[in-house]
């Protein structure tokens, strides 16, 4: 039997966004995952925040130190997608401060 990959909390992973407006990030490119591999598993939809190499002191990044590249989590646009659909795989994963501080950003927006 072959395990299928469910992706979990601070997992990196590498999905594509296209489809977006304006401003959206697109694009293959890394992602963080804010939601549970419970919840992954059983619904087949993550949140994520997309990363970008082109941080610009923006309040909203997350410098991140597990990508080997320069790159920032862009923790104000939370994203709802398809998993499965999308055909993500895992790149890495985000340490526990890292995730702590993408939530954090993430919630201070929410309220």
């Amino acid at each position: 039997m072959v395990s299928r990959y469910v992706p979990d909390s601070g997992d990196l992973i590498w999905i594509n966004l296209d489809h977006v407006e304006g401003h959206e990030q697109g694009g293959h490119r890394p992602a963080v995952v804010l939601s549970p591999f419970a919840y992954n598993n059983k619904v087949g939809l993550l949140l994520c925040v997309p990363c970008t190499t082109k941080g610009k002191n923006y309040p909203f990044e997350v410098e991140l130190s597990c990508s080997g590249n320069e790159s920032f989590a862009l923790s104000d646009q939370v994203t709802c997608v398809d998993w499965r659909a999308r055909k993500i795989t895992k790149k890495g994963t985000v340490s526990l401060s890292e995730l702590a501080e993408i939530k954090a950003k993430a919630k201070a927006l929410i309220g």
